[in-house]
């Protein structure tokens, strides 16, 4: 029993910093532009609203508030590293909230930085969630740019709610 105390004592501390370190952060931005040999993204700040991305009912909060740390230390920089190729997990991920789905194509490795282009020209608000990588010292990369959702998809929210009333 006082193995385990002694061990637990010292797993403690390593912990909390592995999960202090694994936090993300995210922000409403314009991705400016995008550069495809140094695997990267340049990002403009926005204010928005999270209804324009994640559908939510009448009353529930209309705002986000970016956190603290992320304002002071990791949304200063303007570029993010973004990953075209890899697995699943280790790619930058574009989705739509309301399909719950990744849309990447990941068996072509232009799919993404075709995209990316696109996001650029058409000054596409988005939501950007950045994760820490393995290593310290390196910078917080984009991990997943969440599209707002479509016209098309308002209305099929509205129907499936007034279907789900009339049942």
């Amino acid at each position: 029993m006082r193995a385990i105390t002694i061990l637990l004592a010292a797993a403690i501390p390593f912990l909390w910093a592995t999960s202090a370190s694994a936090k993300s952060c995210s922000t409403f931005a314009i991705i400016t532009g995008f550069d495809a040999s140094g695997s990267s993204v340049t990002i403009e700040k926005q204010k928005s609203s999270e209804r324009e991305f994640f559908p939510r009912p009448d009353g529930a909060p209309n705002t986000q508030k970016i956190p603290r740390k992320c304002k002071s230390k990791i949304l200063k920089a303007e570029s993010f590293p973004v990953k075209a190729t890899g697995g699943r997990l280790s790619i930058t991920q574009i989705r739509s909230n309301f399909e719950g789905k990744m849309l990447n194509d990941t068996e072509d490795s232009s799919w993404l930085p075709a995209q990316l282009q696109k996001l650029v020209d058409g000054k596409t608000l988005v939501a950007a969630v950045l994760r820490p990588p393995p290593g310290a010292k390196e910078p917080y990369g984009v991990t997943t740019i969440y599209l707002p959702i479509t016209e098309e998809e308002k209305a099929e929210i509205t129907r499936l709610e007034n279907q789900a009333s009339d049942e």
